[in-house]
């Protein structure tokens, strides 16, 4: 954000993110003026997508040989749980509403064959809400199931800007299922809903509050008496973030504006990352394993300004690497696409609805690289970065060479530190 150590204010180079965010309200408002005409001032149309779940893609690259880890973008071999908490940060007078994800023995039971979620047997599935009222039913992950014992790494994910807590439910149901706990906190004041309503809240106070409400919910959930902390490692903590999520990911253990560095994270990924706006200075002070994924088609926070340089100047970062995928959109790495029939609902606030639909226009359909198959690389990467730099299984060093990433079914630059 424009700023090196300590508190001082937004420089030159830190006006990038709010340019950032005006690019991506440019883009929009010129949607909107196209849809109006093309269709009578009436809600876009967009094609009905399914529900978010974990793939299960035969045509994955196999391990050869029997102690080989398991191809990182496939479910894991533990059931997943969801749980919904309400952390409270009384000093700052914030409430972080928070999703957390965990392995669990339980399993919903097959699903039927019309493909809907399964309901019965004594489990229920998690119910995802992108608006008040406005919910999913998980195809993989069982609420309020009972934990299994662990210890296990516990990550922290950071949404985008106006975006969500289950901005990347598919996601966080894949680390679960490989053994992670993930906390997902919705960030006030930068909700799809909070931004919706009008945003009230400046960036360099976002900058600095994304970073702190990460380390309250580590706080909470790391806590002793609190529920989730006799199954989580605390010497294992990893931050992932998507877009101003990336950029708090990777701020994240040197601390940015008023938020300190918080020296128990251990990894941190970011995806689409909004890290223009980070001085080299700042990066250079990063010194733990960092990894970015990018997309070419990103208009929003493009790599070459981007990953690209954050890449560059995280001098201090061991085994840093970066991830671009060709054709891959700023949304395409989300479960955007998943969610946005949810829009039909006539409870979506008509500010929400407006942002996912247009947001879809702009990710999911051709000639855009198909948000499924970027959704596979995500998990492929994340997983295997996290697996081996958080948890220092090095059997998933040959999932992050480029050999490995000729298997994948988009095309895939992949860079790293020597």
């Amino acid at each position: 954000m424009g700023v090196s150590a300590g508190r001082r204010g937004l420089g030159t180079r830190g006006m990038r993110l709010a340019q950032t965010h005006r690019r991506a309200a440019r883009t929009g408002g010129l949607l909107v003026a196209a849809l109006a005409v093309a269709a009578g001032s009436q809600s876009a149309v967009v094609p009905e997508a399914r529900p978010a779940a974990v793939a299960v893609d035969p045509s994955s690259p196999r391990p050869r040989h029997e102690d080989a880890a398991p191809a990182p973008d496939q479910p894991g071999s533990h059931g997943v749980g969801h749980r919904t908490v309400t952390i409270a940060d009384a000093g700052r007078h914030r409430t972080l509403v928070t999703s957390v994800w965990y392995p669990t023995h339980a399993r919903l039971p097959a699903p039927p064959a019309d493909g809907r979620p399964p309901v019965g047997d004594g489990v229920q599935p998690a119910r995802y809400e992108i608006a008040p009222e406005v919910s999913y039913l998980s195809r993989v992950a069982v609420a309020d199931a009972s934990p299994e014992r662990g210890p296990f790494p516990l990550v922290v994910f950071s949404h985008g800007s106006a975006g969500n807590r289950v901005q990347f439910a598919s996601l966080a149901e894949t680390l679960a299922s490989h053994g992670y706990v993930v906390a997902a906190p919705d960030h006030p004041g930068d909700t799809m809903a909070d931004v919706a309503a009008g945003p009230s809240e400046s960036l360099v106070d976002l900058a600095s509050d994304r970073p702190m409400d990460v380390s309250v919910v580590l706080d909470w959930m790391l806590c002793p008496g609190r529920p989730f902390a006799p199954i989580l490692a605390a010497d294992k903590v990893a931050v992932v973030g998507f877009s101003f999520g990336g950029l708090t990911a990777v701020a994240s253990s040197v601390g940015l504006l008023r938020a300190p560095a918080d020296p128990r994270v251990r990894v941190s990924v970011g995806i689409s990352p909004a890290t223009e706006a980070l001085p080299a200075n700042l990066l250079a002070r990063v010194r733990i394993p960092t990894l970015l994924i990018a997309g070419t088609a990103d208009g929003v926070t493009p790599p070459g300004p981007g990953a690209d340089q954050t890449f560059r100047e995280l001098t201090a970062s061991p085994g840093r690497a970066e991830v671009v995928v060709t054709g891959a959109t700023h949304n395409s790495f989300g479960d955007l696409c998943d969610q946005v029939y949810l829009t039909a609902d006539g409870r979506v606030p008509a500010g929400i609805r407006l942002r996912m639909q247009l947001g879809a226009l702009l990710t999911c359909l051709p000639p855009l690289a198909d948000a499924t198959l970027v959704q596979r690389v995500t998990r492929w990467y994340t997983v295997a970065y996290l697996e081996r730099h958080l948890r220092g299984d090095t059997r998933f060093d040959r999932y992050l060479t480029p050999a490995a990433a000729r298997a994948l079914p988009l095309p895939v630059t992949v860079r790293s530190a020597r």
